[in-house]
């Protein structure tokens, strides 16, 4: 049930990605001091973690956890992580069950959706761990 119900959001998600992107401020305000669930196609697949100073934490569902940051580039929020030679960069737009990303550069590419929120610190596994 509840992959059917992220599935569906997934696709009210993708629907909904005519609102304008948010901005790098906007993108801060809703983020900061939040770790966000992700999935995509209905399945939950990773958690980043927004810290201050835009810095970010992210991990694979049972993966390590990765350290980055992100940047505004244009209307685009773009992510540089310490295991990747080039950022990745998503337009991020408010939807009605979340936010929305969408892939610069790809089109047709299908949005993402926040499923979860928390202020909770995310688990992270490997050799980080309690970083």
């Amino acid at each position: 049930m509840r992959l059917c119900l992220a599935f569906c959001l997934g696709l009210a998600g993708a629907a909904a990605n005519a609102e304008p992107p948010l901005t790098a401020e906007a993108f801060d305000a809703l983020t900061q001091g939040r770790s966000m669930t992700w999935s995509e196609f209905g399945l939950v697949y990773g958690v980043e973690q927004y810290l201050p100073g835009r810095r970010v934490r992210w991990t694979y569902l049972g993966d390590t956890c990765i350290e980055g940051r992100w940047y505004a580039d244009g209307s685009a929020i773009c992510f540089d992580y310490e295991d990747r030679p080039e950022p990745i960069c998503w337009e991020m737009t408010v939807t009605p069950t979340g936010l929305g990303a969408t892939l610069v550069g790809v089109p047709g590419q299908t949005a993402e959706v926040v499923i979860e929120k928390t202020t909770e610190p995310m688990a992270c596994f490997g050799p980080k761990v309690g970083v």
